[in-house]
């Protein structure tokens, strides 16, 4: 503690950077055992306008084909590091995770290895985030 998280959102927010969005990449190839074959990915959001993100990252999801079962998620407050930026005032956060809640039993443990990573997973939740960076980059928050 500090989490890396709160001392990168307040670093930024002291710099006055314009942040355009914040969007938090974790456990994106960790799913629980129900969910092997599937490729998923959920938003969660805690603000409204975490919210547009969220629909934005459905919407580029299924206009570009990833392939992803992706869903939003609302979260009541602000946690984990998405929530250092929301706390820090950056309104624009989300998470993108491979499920909701962490689904994997071995998350952040000495079982938590690389051959049990679904990188297929990650890769697609990495284009789409990419995807939503471009977009946002080109056009705006929506």
């Amino acid at each position: 503690t500090p989490w890396t998280s709160v001392t990168a959102a307040e670093a930024i927010k002291a710099s006055g950077l314009k942040v355009l969005a914040v969007i938090n990449l974790d456990g994106i190839g960790v799913k629980s055992p129900q969910q092997a074959g599937h490729l998923t990915n959920v938003t969660r959001y805690t603000t409204v306008e975490g919210e547009r993100l969220a629909d934005l990252m459905t919407s580029l999801n299924k206009r570009l084909d990833i392939g992803l079962e992706q869903t939003k998620y609302r979260n009541e407050h602000p946690d984990d590091d998405d929530g250092s930026f929301i706390k820090a005032g950056f309104l624009w956060a989300v998470l993108n995770i491979g499920s909701m809640p962490y689904g994997d039993p071995n998350y952040h443990s000495e079982g938590d290895t690389a051959e049990k990573v679904d990188f297929e997973n990650a890769k697609r939740v990495v284009q789409l985030t990419l995807a939503a960076i471009l977009h946002l980059d080109a056009y705006g928050r929506p």
